[in-house]
């Protein structure tokens, strides 16, 4: 019988000898991890000829009894039966993996999971001999042993790594797996804790008796940290001067041409650039956890995902209820006339503010308490603040808010529990606009919205009031809105005068001078390192190469510090072969999901289907952005040509041996995040060979222990380049994206960017990334009202007119709310 492989057999002891879920605790005193893996190495060294003998001495010794080492026997013999896998139910507790040239991974609940058997290199009928194709495998890397070399050359770590110390690895990967859950488990009560209620607005009431009433702020040594102890910021400074508008970027390092600068003063670091806590640091400002933070301003922090509660009420009084410190005032004002008018005096509910308080002082001129005196100046304090917080026109303010982040009058007056998640992202976000606190935070604005709500959004933030923060990935956003930025990185904030290409050329310029200073002090050194090693042995320069020895180590205690620099990650997307026309055909394409009323049995007049009658082709050289507000069909047009739809009438055709990728903003939610990256992939291309795969993976810097730990452990930014290797290895002829840039960094965008821009094959992208449509799209087509046509002009043309358009929208939904309410 063949031995198992050690790992095997420390599994089926430990499942025998160790308590559920321990690694160190045993089920006889005196055993623990240690002793059972020297177990499982006496076992693999002596063979499974007489189990009992070689191990029943050992055991017995410990106390245990004569069942339980028949059971270890047996454990041990129903591995080596069942093909060196190591059956073994603390396997998955444990959430080990058994590794070895038999070994493999057994399928869980119809999850593929890792091969590592002997491969057939058998394969599809072509032009090539099987020792030809054989052959090119193996020269390119391609074969199953070569990759699984490869891969092991990527993991020799590993091999030094003790027992002791793997098993406390996987003690921590299920540590922080639980912790993970946990989390998600209190996000998630807090989110349901919330359900049903309408504020979508969590701002702290100021306290104005504080201060000096200083409109800047700034706060010196500031230190944040994470529950764990983490230090995100250490001794920095807030600097927010009034009326300025800030982006928050995170250490994203520009791209530099290093033609006059030597690259031995650059160090690549290997720390990941997520997770610096800009999220962590503006929460904290918001619930003024941060010292010495003045209290007596306006502060609110708009995460960029939230889910906004839904109630009964409409979206637009959501909005104006939102706002706490007027409620309050509002409540405190009832409160204050109810108890005037206790005192006989009657007020007109339907006359101004102003009035009310004229004809409350006058009649305060006549004998009367200090009560009320009271009273009056605290309604005289109640009425100033509600003039200063713009009270008289807040439902028109609202609507106008409302309706250029793109909501229809219906929506409006419609409950906001009819709305989807990303709508009631957009009523929080109109909430913290109305609101209009002394300082606004918005984490992600633009991630929910269209790109006409960007451009409104762009335009109204340019004339906000008050002092602005913004987090966002949207480049083109960040250059219209922001007049500073603020770079945090190493624990410290660094403020940029200018927007964000302003920050970047003027960092690149830091960078490139830091380098020549460290690359002059490294030029002198060896210079008079060379006079040193050469004259090092005369006698007669012995007092000069002293000298020379001294003026060196003074310079390495001065020396500049070498400049770091982050090195940039990209991917490309291999290129298809080439398609005869018609690559995608569309002709005379009508549709609509409700053709007849359901209730009423009538037909829809065609005027008022989603799509009427469009006609276009894409081919392999077509860069196509499709634009137009949600709701116009976009996405409903690329369903039809992916084949998820049927045209109602007209016709789409393809080629028969067309491959349309599909990329989205949700494509990282289709992984099992309980499964790792390698898993996940075998899951989606079910021919595919597992060192081949985890090959693959490895271009998108997605390799050992990261490609095998559960996706959930993974951050955003790797799950990201999981989803692109998903793209590429599709090897599609046409690329269809919808909103590809959602929850990607900078970084990320850029490879996705320079990847598309070099991928010879067709394109479809819809994006409210103006940064992204114009750099990989050559032509605009526009849909709405039931058509889709080709736009004569470039993106800022249409830009241009969708502002224009956007601008009269809220003038007629200004003065429609007028008109009521008069």
């Amino acid at each position: 019988m063949v031995t198992p492989p050690e790992e095997a057999l420390r599994i089926a002891l430990a499942s025998i000898l160790l308590k559920d879920g321990s690694d160190d605790e045993g089920v006889v005193d005196g055993i623990d991890g240690d002793i059972v893996s020297y177990l499982a190495g006496m076992l693999h060294e002596s063979g499974l000829e007489d189990i009992n003998d070689s191990i029943g001495p050992f055991l017995e010794g410990y106390g245990c009894d004569v069942a339980l080492i028949e059971a270890c026997g047996t454990a041990v013999m129903r591995c080596a039966k069942n093909g060196n896998r190591g059956e073994s139910l603390n396997a998955s507790k444990n959430g080990s993996n058994i590794g070895s040239d038999n070994g493999s991974y057994e399928a869980q609940s119809g999850a593929m999971k890792l091969k590592q058997g002997i491969v057939s290199l058998s394969s599809v009928l072509t032009d090539q001999s099987e020792a030809e194709i054989d052959a090119n495998r193996y020269m390119w890397g391609q074969e199953n042993k070569i990759a699984a070399m490869t891969n092991q050359t990527r993991d020799a770590h590993d091999s030094t790594v003790s027992s002791k110390d793997k098993r406390k690895s996987r003690k921590e990967l299920e540590a922080a797996r639980r912790e993970y859950e946990e989390k998600m488990a209190i996000f998630q009560a807090e989110e349901d804790g919330g359900a049903g209620k309408a504020s979508v607005s969590n701002m702290i009431i100021p306290d104005y008796r504080s201060g000096r009433n200083e409109k800047d702020i700034h706060v010196r040594n500031v230190s944040l940290s994470l529950d764990n102890g983490t230090p995100l910021l250490t001794d920095g400074e807030l600097k927010f001067s009034h009326r300025r508008r800030y982006g928050l970027a995170r250490s994203d390092v520009p791209r530099l041409i290093l033609d006059d600068v030597s690259p031995h003063s650059i160090v690549f670091p290997t720390v990941g650039k997520n997770g610096v806590g800009k999220t962590t640091l503006l929460k904290a400002i918001a619930a003024f956890e941060v010292e010495n933070m003045p209290r007596h301003h306006r502060i609110l922090h708009v995460r960029q995902e939230i889910q906004a509660a839904g109630g009964d009420i409409s979206v637009l009084q959501a909005v104006i209820d939102a706002d706490v410190e007027r409620n309050t005032l509002i409540e405190e004002e009832k409160k204050l006339l109810k108890r005037l008018e206790g005192d006989g005096i009657k007020t007109d509910d339907e006359v101004s503010m102003k009035a009310k308080l004229d004809k409350l002082k006058a009649l305060s001129a006549n004998d009367a308490d200090a009560t009320f005196n009271a009273d009056i100046k605290r309604l005289d304090e109640v009425y100033e603040r509600l003039q200063i917080l713009g009270a008289d026109a807040a439902e028109s303010r609202a609507g106008m808010i409302l309706t250029g982040l793109q909501f229809t009058p219906s929506m409006q007056n419609g409950p906001t529990s009819a709305l989807s998640g990303g709508w009631r992202m957009r009523v929080a976000l109109a909430a913290a606009l109305f609101i209009e606190p002394d300082l606004l935070m918005l984490d992600e604005p633009t991630n929910h919205l269209d790109l006409e709500a960007v451009l409104w959004l762009e335009s109204y933030m340019q004339s906000y009031r008050h002092t602005l923060i913004v987090v966002s990935h949207d480049r083109s956003f960040l250059n219209e809105v922001c007049t500073d930025t603020i770079e945090f990185k190493n624990k410290t904030l660094t403020y940029y005068k200018g927007d964000y290409d302003t920050y970047v050329r003027t960092s690149e310029e830091n960078v490139k001078n830091l380098m020549r200073v460290y690359q002059a002090y490294m030029d002198k050194r060896a210079h008079m390192m060379e006079f040193i090693d050469k004259f090092r042995a005369s006698a007669n320069r012995a007092k000069l190469v002293q000298s020379r020895i001294k003026a060196v180590e003074k310079m390495d205690l001065e020396a500049p510090e070498p400049v770091v620099v982050e090195q940039l990650w990209r991917f490309s997307i291999p290129n298809p072969e080439p398609l005869g026309r018609p690559i995608i055909s569309i002709d005379d394409v009508w549709f609509d999901y409700t053709v007849v009323d359901e209730v009423s049995g009538f037909k829809k007049p065609k005027e008022e289907w989603i799509l009427q009658q469009v006609n276009f082709g894409v081919d392999l050289d077509s860069r196509i952005g499709i634009l137009g507000p949600n709701g116009a069909g976009k996405s409903t047009l690329l369903n039809l040509i992916m084949d998820r739809l049927k045209p109602i009438k007209g016709s789409i055709s393809r080629n028969g041996n067309l491959r349309i990728g599909h990329f989205t903003q949700h494509s990282a939610d289709k992984f099992n995040l309980h499964l790792s990256a390698v898993e996940n992939m075998l899951n989606l291309f079910s021919g595919s060979e597992d060192q081949i795969m985890r090959s693959f993976l490895g271009k998108f810097q997605i390799q050992g222990t990261d490609a095998l730990k559960p996706m959930m452990m993974l951050s955003g930014g790797q799950k990201s380049r999981v989803a692109f290797a998903s793209l590429a290895y599709q090897k599609p002829h046409v690329i269809i994206m919808d909103e590809p840039t959602n929850h990607l960094d900078m970084e990320s965008i850029d490879a996705l960017v320079d990847a598309v821009k070099d991928f010879r094959g067709g394109l479809m992208v819809v994006s409210h990334d103006q940064h992204f449509i114009t750099h990989t799209c050559k032509e605009l087509w526009v849909v709405g009202g039931g058509k889709v046509n080709r736009f004569r002009g470039d993106f800022n043309d249409y830009k241009k007119e969708t502002l224009q358009r956007t601008a009269k929208r809220v003038a007629d939904s200004v003065k429609s709310l007028s008109t009521i309410n008069n």
